[in-house]
């Protein structure tokens, strides 16, 4: 690459230095990296958008970072990510943060094929602190970045949030590497296999300098896209996660074992997807959880003995309309802070083990559509009777058509809504 200005001649081949180091050597000269199979045309334009932005951290950006500078791969790829997203038009608007230095919340710019119309809505909020563009992007004269601070030691993006945006493309892999706590692509346009380069990249693929600092990635927020395929066995490998949201993919395959490595999970939805086999016994491992939803999901067989003994601090069990069977346990007692029990429309059969009195602070219990007999504990229901607003016992205790008998007994008014075999459900 030519210089063109002083700093070009000069800063350049040390900073092109820097950046190889995280990069790789020919990150500059070869596309090989990029994943997208033999497309010469896709090759030649990431070539083009990574110099592009080379020289836009060299000779355009306000904090002109020397080469050693601990922010200046993360920088480099957020320019990168600009480049990649405008290869056919410019962003449409940003709103450069109004709020006091220091801000932990500002506005990101949007581009016309990715917001259609004036957003007044949430979506591409970014936090930490971020450099923004200004509303001419990155040429013209009044074009920089932004940051609530120029000190180049917390000038680093903490929560990338761009969801609800239509975006189609991914962020650079390498970008996560970089001090991301928390990414939420949600409610986009992700197309394809689920993104498992991210956390080649994540998991041992990028060297990060040590002074730099980065704390690791705990929230994962990819729902509502198109994504495919099963979920890739690196992203177990980042401990630190706390929160996955998968739900509305097209996903299939298993919860793999290795979900018992996520010993810092509180939630994770699989919510809509095409999961499918049992839920394995490793996810006792993950003691720290809170919510588990596998809701219309494939998932199947025995809830495992595990989840009873050792998620003790378990508020919500979401598995309505999955492929569960077998019986409860009588373990359910031990999860004393579950507030929401759904198991309905699956093929669980046996009784409602009366240990459930134990769960003090249940306010929902979903049990319809499966094959219980016996009676729904009335502890069940003098226990709801302290709470108010959203409570609910759905259970398949409307007489069935033809017997004239239900399945399952409620007594006293237990039950806020009864169904029968066909699915037919009456609110008392």
């Amino acid at each position: 690459m030519a210089p063109t200005t002083t700093r070009d001649a000069v800063e350049a081949p040390k900073i092109e230095i820097g950046l190889a180091i995280i990069l790789g050597k020919n990150y500059f000269q070869h596309a090989e990296d990029i994943g997208e199979g033999n497309d010469s045309e896709i090759d030649e334009f990431m070539l083009e958008t990574r110099q592009s932005a080379f020289h836009w951290i060299v000779n355009q950006d306000p904090m002109q970072l020397e080469f050693d500078a601990p922010n200046l791969v993360q920088r480099f790829l957020l320019v990168l990510f600009y480049y990649q997203t405008t290869r056919h038009q410019q962003w449409k608007e940003c709103n450069p943060p109004a709020t006091p230095q220091g801000s932990a919340s500002i506005k990101f710019c949007y581009k016309p094929d990715i917001v259609t119309g004036e957003s007044t809505s949430d979506s591409g909020v970014i936090s930490g602190s971020l450099p923004v563009m200004n509303a001419s992007g990155l040429g013209g004269e009044s074009a920089q970045w932004t940051s609530p601070t120029r000190d180049h030691s917390v000038a680093h993006l903490n929560r990338l949030d761009l969801h609800g945006n239509m975006l189609s493309v991914m962020l650079p892999p390498k970008l996560l590497s970089f001090s991301l706590e928390s990414l939420h692509w949600g409610n986009n346009q992700l197309t394809g296999p689920f993104p498992a380069r991210w956390f080649e990249s994540l998991h041992g693929g990028t060297t990060i300098p040590s002074d730099v600092g980065m704390p690791p990635l705990k929230t994962l927020r990819l729902g509502n896209n198109s994504l495919t395929g099963s979920l890739p066995l690196e992203m177990f490998q980042l401990s630190a996660l706390g929160f996955l949201a998968f739900d509305q993919n097209d996903l299939t395959g298993t919860l793999p074992s290795e979900i018992g490595l996520l010993t810092h999970l509180f939630y994770i939805s699989l919510k809509h997807t095409g999961i499918a086999g049992t839920l394995p016994s490793e996810i006792g491992l993950a003691t720290q959880l809170l919510e588990f939803d596998a809701s219309y999901s494939n998932m199947e067989g025995r809830i495992p003995e595990e989840l009873y003994a050792k998620l003790t601090d378990l508020v919500a069990f979401m598995g309505n309309d999955c492929n569960f069977s077998g019986t409860i346990s009588s373990s359910l007692g031990r999860l004393t802070g579950l507030q929401w029990l759904g198991l309905a429309n699956n093929n669980f059969d046996g009784t409602i083990p009366n240990e459930i009195e134990s769960l003090t602070d249940l306010r929902r219990l979903e049990v319809n559509g499966n094959q219980f007999t016996g009676t729904v504990p009335v502890s069940v229901c003098k226990n709801l009777a302290y709470f108010t607003g959203d409570v609910a016992v759905v259970a398949d205790c409307l007489p069935n058509p033809g017997t004239g008998v239900p399945t399952i007994e409620c007594g006293d008014d237990c039950c806020t809504s009864c169904c029968d075999n066909t699915g037919v459900c009456l609110a008392d």
